[in-house]
Order: structure tokens, then sequence, then C-alpha cells
């Protein structure tokens, strides 16, 4: 998104407010204050005030360093109307049957458009002791994982792109993402099968996702197990993905009915 021009730079603390919204919600996951001042055309000081009414409300939270990002509470929203036919209430029953049948945390993320980013929206803790943590309403990245990937497949060809130039290095892997060539073909295997794997034995960490669609082919979102490698060498994988394919189909089918 360029920067606003003098003619359309806004004039007002509200409309200044809502700009840096609309900024922050299409740039990058991460940003200096100078950065989003620039794209604003604003002053640094003004871009300041106006970031401290937007940290306390929870819309914007501090990065490392000196830098910002979309808080929790922006992500929350995001989520909340991404999914206005009550994605979670309608997913929550197949939530628990994944993780009763396959003893493996399951997982909802509802997809934000504006963000070209996904939030947890609920999850269904697996009764093992050893599990990796999921926290609600956390952000998370569409090139990585599973679930992330489960959802860019799907997206459109320029969406994909967008995400792609935006994406840095893995958020708990800390690699850089792979080559573009790679990740097309990645993707498209994700659109042949109709899911996605992640298997990672230096984090102990694997999962299988696929999307959940809105009507007219909308990805409103996806639905996953995570658990640890090793236990993902003890299921039977193919069935494992069969089950998470049904359940996102099950979710699909009820957004088509509530016409979202």
């Amino acid at each position: 998104m360029r920067g606003a021009t003098v003619a359309d730079r806004p004039r007002g603390a509200a409309d200044r407010t809502l700009h840096l919204l609309k900024l922050i919600v299409s740039g990058p996951s991460q940003f200096p204050l100078s950065e989003l001042g620039e794209r604003a055309r604003l002053p640094a000081s003004t871009v300041h005030r106006l970031l401290q009414a937007l940290l306390r409300a929870g819309l914007v939270e501090r990065g490392p360093g000196l830098s910002y990002r979309a808080g929790r509470e922006l992500h929350r929203i995001a989520s909340q109307l991404v999914a206005r036919f009550d994605l979670t209430r309608s997913a929550r029953p197949l939530l628990e049957q994944l993780a009763a049948d396959w003893h493996e945390t399951a997982v909802l993320c509802a997809y934000s458009p504006a963000s070209r980013r996904a939030v947890i929206a609920d999850v269904a803790m697996t009764p093992q002791p050893l599990r990796f943590s999921v926290e609600k309403d956390a952000a998370m990245e569409l090139s990585w994982g599973s679930m992330g990937r489960a959802i860019l497949a799907f997206l459109t060809p320029g969406e994909i792109e967008a995400v792609l130039r935006e994406a840095k290095a893995g958020p708990l892997s800390g690699r850089p993402r792979p080559l573009r060539t790679e990740m097309h073909e990645e993707l498209a295997q994700v659109r042949r099968v109709g899911f996605a794997r992640y298997f990672n034995p230096a984090l102990d960490l694997s999962g299988i996702a696929a999307p959940v669609f809105g009507v007219n082919g909308t990805v409103l979102g996806c639905i996953g197990v995570t658990m640890t490698t090793g236990r993902y060498r003890q299921h039977e994988q193919d069935d494992l993905a069969t089950a998470v394919v049904d359940a996102a189909c099950k979710i699909s089918a009820l957004a088509h009915e509530a016409g979202e």
C-alpha cells in the first residue's frame, strides 16, 4: 500500500488513527515508528501519539527492540469479522472429536484477509502430558507450518505473492523461507491432496491441516492437529489426514448453509 499523498492525507485525529490501522494491517508484520510515519506521511510525533492510544486499546503491541506490530485485540476482531457465521461455535464439536479420537491437540484457525495472517480461534488440547503449547488469539504467519500453508495454498495468486514477499525467517525455527519455486511446488501439492503436512524433528513438532471454505470458495481458515514428531510417526498418517479433511469439509458445509 502506497503512502498517502498531500491531497488525501487524513486531517482529524480519528481519520489519522483509522489511516494508521489500515497501513498496519496491510504492511509488514513488524515495523518501526519511523517507517509507519513515512508511509502515512505524518510527523513522527503525531504517529507516536496515535500509537499510544492504539497500544492502550490492544490494537497494537510492541515488538522486538523499538518496533511495533498488530495487537491481539485487532487480530481477535478481525477473526470475528471473518467468522460471522460463528466459525468457532460451529467447529467446536469437530475439534473435540478430533482431539478425542486421536489424542492430539486440534486447532481451528480463522483467516484475516486484511492482515493476510491467521488467528488461532479455538483449541481442543490433547490429554498427552508432552504437548506443544497453542494459545488462542495468537497470530500465525501463513508461510509456515501445516495450518498456515493449508490456508495459503488456496488463496488467490496475488494474495500468495503478497504473503511470500513479506515472509522472513520462520517464527519457531528461525530458518529462512524456502525458495519461491520450492514454495509454489509445496503449495501445489497441498492443493492436489487437499491438506498440508508439517514435520520438524528439530523442534519436535508436526501437524496436519485442511482448509475451511465459505461460499464461492472463499478461504475462512483451517482445522488441523498438532503433535510431537514421535507421535506423528506412530499415527496412521493417511487415516489422520482423512479425519482432518473430513472435519474441514463438515465445517465448510455449515458455512455454506449459513451463506458465509
